[in-house]
């Protein structure tokens, strides 16, 4: 009788532990196919506009292929003979589960390779990302973890019932996926791998970077052939700042965040709120040292930059960057376009929030401008500031919190109240850019200088936007990101007779692309040649732009197919005064 009873409670047990495997089996099984089908939302849309197009057929076996090797894949994956092959590719997947649902998350919306590559353009930024971001990440996290856990779980059923497959080709089919989705998008473009298994299109993403970094060659830049007559100055300094809103900024003359502005109304040329050439810094930078004009883009690697132009006027050039140490190149500077530059200082303080150094770094510039200015060469000198790039808080000390409630100091912008956030952003503009100019104007001699002062891209501070990006967003839909500062500072009579000469009717209307023409008519160029090779200087009325481009401008072929944009309607509410607009002029 014991005997009969235990091999019953045996049989009970051996039952009820199937049933369970059964079940996590299963829900290791939902797991893995839930996360591959949310990585690949658009995979009935893509099958569909397969089906309608022009060879339905070849187009969609070719897909039907290409998915049935992903599948093939993850099973000799799963199934690999040698335990270190799988633990090799279950890491690597769910790391890149990780960040794939990392971004989503962020961004709202299906990953690009212009998402990956504006990314390993701005990898410099990543600590900064991550402490404004980090909130954003527990849920990926959890979700990558029973994602890795499931395909163990699924490894060990499927072992149970089939022969373990070859761990070569455990090894390399997933790599062969991954190289025919990098394929695809080199010969067909980035639309080419809609639809296809989410898990290797990020690999595949980096595959093409990768690929684009050993085979890129720049070409050739142009010389500059135009013969510069009189300067108007003897100093030029274009200033660079960084996130700075044209909304925040103040309104016509009223610069309610950078007071000392207003107690100089004879040295500062206020342009109003400016479109920036994108709402990506690199981008920005790039148009306004390049002189690409808009829509021409491809001419944008081949044409003399602004450091040419000053060499062959006369002008020793200088370039101050206060965001990156020293031998770390940004917003497309190259190797190529140091060579036309006579000096490089880039401020070397490690970026740590509410540190004295960094708080002060861009305070520091105006040391490196006191000597350059004084001396007895034309200089141009262009400068990047550090400015207001979050997270904000960590920009300006504690004592100088002028606006509360306030964001706490590594508070991520997911968990923030959005009036937290416009007034730690605000309290960083007050702190970072009224201290630059009060430092600025007592300190350098304007009656031979002039100063062009704009910032690379604005903010979207939880307003209309998609996604959680402040900027850099491909589509964010808020005009915010587009607009930015744009004034002029200098004593020199004459040269500021011409600024204000066109004031009344550019006021609210230029944009980065008007910064180029507008220093090479400072430095002596021929209105005609400038206005046909560049477009419009601000010395003269300039039909408004209205907006800044969010896509890919100078990458190769495969990756572009039309220039993305987003408008700037010029009656945009400002967010620093309420009811009004941003292109309101102050009473």
């Amino acid at each position: 009788m014991p005997v009969s009873h235990n091999h019953q409670s045996h049989a009970a047990n051996a039952a009820r532990n199937t049933v369970q495997n059964a079940l996590m089996t299963m829900v290791s099984g939902t797991v893995v196919v839930g996360v591959i089908l949310f990585l690949t939302r658009d995979f009935f849309s893509q099958l569909i506009f397969l089906s309608q197009s022009e060879n339905p057929v070849r187009n969609v076996a070719v897909f039907a292929a290409i998915w049935l090797f992903t599948i093939a894949s993850l099973k000799a994956v799963l199934t690999a003979r040698r335990t270190a092959v799988h633990v090799l590719w279950n890491l690597f997947l769910t790391l890149v589960v990780f960040a794939h649902l990392s971004l989503l998350f962020i961004l709202a919306d299906n990953l690009t390779l212009f998402d990956i590559r504006r990314m390993w353009i701005e990898r410099g930024e990543a600590g900064a990302a991550l402490l404004f971001y980090w909130s954003e990440l527990f849920l990926p996290l959890l979700i990558a973890v029973a994602f890795c856990l499931s395909l163990f779980r699924i490894r060990t059923w499927l072992l149970s019932r089939f022969r373990p497959s070859s761990s070569c080709v455990a090894f390399g089919l997933p790599a062969f996926v991954t190289g025919i989705l990098a394929t695809l998008v080199v010969m067909k473009g980035p639309v080419a791998v809609q639809g296809l298994a989410g898990i290797y299109t990020l690999p595949g993403f980096f595959s093409v970077i990768l690929f684009e970094q050993v085979m890129d060659e720049q070409p050739d830049r142009l010389p500059v052939t135009a013969i510069a007559r009189q300067p108007l100055v003897s100093n030029i300094i274009v200033v660079v700042d960084e996130s700075v809103s044209g909304d925040f900024f103040g309104q016509g003359s009223d610069f309610s965040l950078v007071p000392v502005l207003k107690s100089h109304p004879d040295a500062v040329v206020n342009y109003g709120v400016a479109t920036s050439a994108h709402n990506c810094s690199s981008y920005s930078n790039a148009v306004i040292r390049w002189g690409v004009a808009p829509g021409a883009f491809e001419q944008a690697l081949h044409l003399p930059t602004i450091w040419q132009y000053t060499q062959a006027s006369g002008y020793t050039s200088t370039y101050i960057d206060a965001q990156k140490p020293p031998g770390t190149l940004t917003n497309f500077m190259t190797t190529d376009e140091l060579s036309f530059i006579n000096q490089v200082k880039q401020l070397n303080v490690e970026q740590i929030e509410r540190h004295q150094a960094f708080m002060r770094i861009d305070f520091d510039i105006v040391d490196h401008l006191v000597s350059l200015v004084a001396d007895d060469k034309p200089d141009f000198i262009y400068i990047n500031k550090q400015g207001v790039h979050f997270p904000y808080e960590g920009k300006y000390p504690a004592s100088s919190t002028r606006f509360q409630p306030a964001m706490a100091l590594f508070e991520p912008i997911g968990h923030s109240n959005r009036q937290a956030l416009i007034n730690s952003y605000k309290n960083a503009i007050a702190w970072n850019v009224n201290g630059f100019f009060e430092r600025l104007l007592t300190r350098i001699d304007l009656d031979d200088t002039v100063v062009i002062y704009t910032s690379d891209h604005g903010q979207d501070l939880l307003e209309e936007g998609k996604g959680l990006l402040t900027h850099c967003n491909r589509n964010s839909g808020s005009a915010y990101q587009g607009m930015v500062p744009l004034m002029v500072l200098t004593t020199h009579q004459q040269l500021r007779q011409r600024f204000e000469s066109s004031l009344a009717e550019n006021r609210h209307q230029l944009s980065h692309f008007n910064i180029f023409p507008t220093v090479l008519e400072i430095l002596g160029y021929e209105h005609d040649f400038v206005k046909q090779h560049y477009g419009d200087a601000m010395f003269y009325p300039v039909e408004r732009l209205g907006k800044f481009y969010t896509s890919e401008l100078f990458m190769p072929v495969h990756t572009q197919l039309d220039y993305e944009w987003q408008s700037v309607p010029l009656r945009t509410p400002s967010r620093l005064v309420p009811g009004a607009l941003a292109s309101q002029h102050a009473d």
